[in-house]
């Protein structure tokens, strides 16, 4: 791969990250409001994906620093990383956007 797909690449990953960081902080606010059940499934699900979110961003940190001729190896594993955030968030947005039409 060339440098330059590389770059963009771990820029989409890095965007992608504050795109998430964002929704995140969102979540977190809906999550003050929620009865004390739900709350409890919430905060063990945004735990996950705090989880699932420091891992995709400790391995764009070594992303960054793989040498050329390894970084396709590498990006395999973090498009699937990528692939797990992704559907983690996403689920739990729908889930609050649930909550919150429920009258919650």
């Amino acid at each position: 791969m060339l440098p330059e797909d590389k770059k963009a690449y771990l820029q989409k990953i890095s965007d992608q990250l504050a795109e998430w960081e964002t929704k995140i902080d969102a979540l977190k606010v809906k999550g003050e409001h929620l009865a004390e059940e739900a709350k409890l499934e919430f905060e063990e699900q945004m735990a996950e994906m705090n989880e699932k979110r420091a891992e995709l961003s400790a391995h764009l940190d070594e992303l960054t620093d793989k040498a050329d001729d390894l970084w396709e190896d590498v990006k395999e594993e973090a498009e699937e990383k990528w692939e797990k955030i992704s559907t983690t968030v996403d689920h739990l947005f729908l889930n609050s956007n649930n909550v919150a039409s429920d009258g919650c």
